[in-house]
């Protein structure tokens, strides 16, 4: 199947960025299944690009092979595409850690999928008819790699009627991993996205080195990682806010994992089942130098940009104002369509709005196993910032 864009409209695929929207395409649409396989051409015929068709996304094709002879119709190109990408990321992992993202998506030249593997346990995300189709090769791999348990989740895991969760080999439901030698649960089948964030590997390592001595808020904590990172280090006090029983539960287990649950009883750590916002508008001035502000992404659109925006500076703002000074805040956005340096912005805007001096320390991004394509630059998705409150204006 054949499909060929419009003119002037291969500059991109030329260029290596692995999406077609629909309105590049000028012919060959017509009676194409979603999923199928369709080779890509200049209006002028000449060869472009391998690609997966999709007929209700605005991004039509989602390419994965730019070579003439790769076409993607056989298990064979995958099972290497995959294996290279395997033998890679595990080179990029740290000492005493078993929890990284083996597929990235576009990130890693595979269109729709995402893998995140937990010890012996690896969790799918597989989001397009294409990839889809590919399901069956992905499990025999990950199979013949050695996992001993194969779970698949869907984007949303409310619709328990969809057959959200699917085994397709093992029952382990709550792996444990190692992250630098700490160890962690991931919820695969009740929590967020495949059940831990492993994007924050780095930047939970950083806070590490700043949290001795210091009192810690975390915010949005979701299952504590930032909480346990700060206690191994030797903070005085974290409190583990997030409006998720559930969450906080988790958070609980994971400093028992690590021998921290004494600390629970010496009022050293204190969990907090509450609204994050509501709390940084509540809370106490000057109790907190450091705070960590991780919360999910407010956009997931880009007409939405300018409410996310809001929502951005209110917390950011908030913490600035309540800080001790001289406090430090690690905050974050997880939102594609939130730019590094719109980010950056916001940030300016809530410093400016809650007069406070602001030195920018660190720029963060994902950890390198959630590593972005030069040609795709929508991959970087995850935006954080160290700041320092330095005091009044």
């Amino acid at each position: 199947m054949v499909i060929r864009l419009k003119k002037n409209k291969e500059k991109a695929v030329l260029n290596f960025h692995p999406w077609i929207f629909s309105g590049a395409i000028a012919s060959g649409e017509s009676g194409i299944v979603a999923g199928s396989i369709v080779r890509v051409e200049s209006i002028a015929g000449d060869f472009l690009a391998w690609g997966h068709y999709d007929p209700k996304s605005q991004i039509r094709i989602r390419l994965f092979s730019f070579a003439l002879s790769e076409d993607g119709s056989q298990e064979k190109f995958w099972s290497s595409k995959w294996n290279s990408i395997y033998e890679s990321k595990k080179k990029l992992l740290p000492k005493d850690t078993t929890g990284f993202r083996l597929f990235h998506s576009e990130g890693d030249g595979v269109p729709g999928i995402v893998v995140d593997c937990y010890n012996q346990t690896a969790v799918l995300q597989i989001k397009t008819p294409g990839a889809q189709n590919l399901r069956e090769w992905l499990v025999s791999f990950l199979s013949n790699k050695g996992f001993e348990t194969i779970l698949e989740r869907g984007e949303k895991l409310e619709d328990k009627s969809s057959g959200n969760v699917i085994f397709h080999k093992g029952t382990e439901s709550e792996p444990i991993f190692l992250e630098h030698g700490i160890k962690f649960i991931a919820d695969i089948t009740k929590g967020q996205k495949t059940g831990f964030f492993l994007d924050q590997r780095d930047n939970r390592a950083l806070v590490s080195r700043y949290a001795f001595g210091r009192t810690v808020l975390n915010t949005f904590a979701y299952s504590g990682a930032f909480s346990v990172y700060s206690l191994l280090a030797g903070a005085k006090i974290v409190h583990s806010l997030d409006i998720s029983k559930q969450a906080i539960e988790i958070c609980e287990r994971n400093l028992h994992l690590n021998g921290l649950s004494p600390m629970i009883g010496e009022g050293r750590h204190k969990s907090l089942v509450l609204d994050s916002f509501e709390y940084l508008k509540s809370m106490e001035s000057n109790f907190y130098d450091m705070m960590i502000l991780d919360p999910p992404a407010f956009t997931k659109s880009i007409g939405t940009v300018n409410q996310a925006s809001r929502g951005y500076k209110d917390i950011n703002m908030r913490a600035m104002s309540k800080i001790q000074t001289g406090g430090l805040i690690f905050t974050f956005s997880c939102s594609q369509h939130i730019s590094f340096d719109l980010f950056k912005k916001i940030v300016f805007g809530a410093a400016k709005d809650a007069k406070k001096r602001v030195r920018i320390l660190h720029h963060l991004t994902q950890s390198p196993d959630h590593g972005y394509s030069v040609f795709h630059p929508e991959g970087e998705y995850l935006k954080g910032l160290v700041i320092q409150v330095d005091g009044d204006t």
